[in-house]
């Protein structure tokens, strides 16, 4: 998604692995512990998420849509982006005619 909306990306020195990656959401100024699997970063600046070791990109909020860079299902925090998947649902219902 980053790349078809523009962005470009870079290989990170260190990869993000592992089920403990904290991640903090900037609208919210939360933190959540996530899986990752990636050895690349989106390069951003209006990134949604933010990788609190490193600082770089973990989420981009294009309006209709938005990704992120970590693995939402796989809760590193037992249900800490469970949220995520609530967001995801509600974008769908504000994008679908009603009948």
């Amino acid at each position: 998604m980053a790349l078809a909306n523009g962005y470009s990306t870079r290989k990170l020195k260190f990869g993000h692995r592992g089920a403990n990656q904290p991640v903090k959401e900037l609208a919210t100024g939360s933190v959540y512990i996530t899986s990752q699997n990636h050895g690349y970063e989106v390069i951003a600046e209006d990134s949604s998420f933010v990788n609190v070791n490193d600082g770089t990109c973990e989420g981009l909020d294009f309006g209709n849509s938005f990704s992120v860079q970590f693995h939402p299902e796989a809760r590193g925090g037992p249900l800490d982006t469970a949220f995520l998947f609530d967001r995801f649902m509600g974008r769908i219902d504000e994008s679908v005619p009603q009948l």
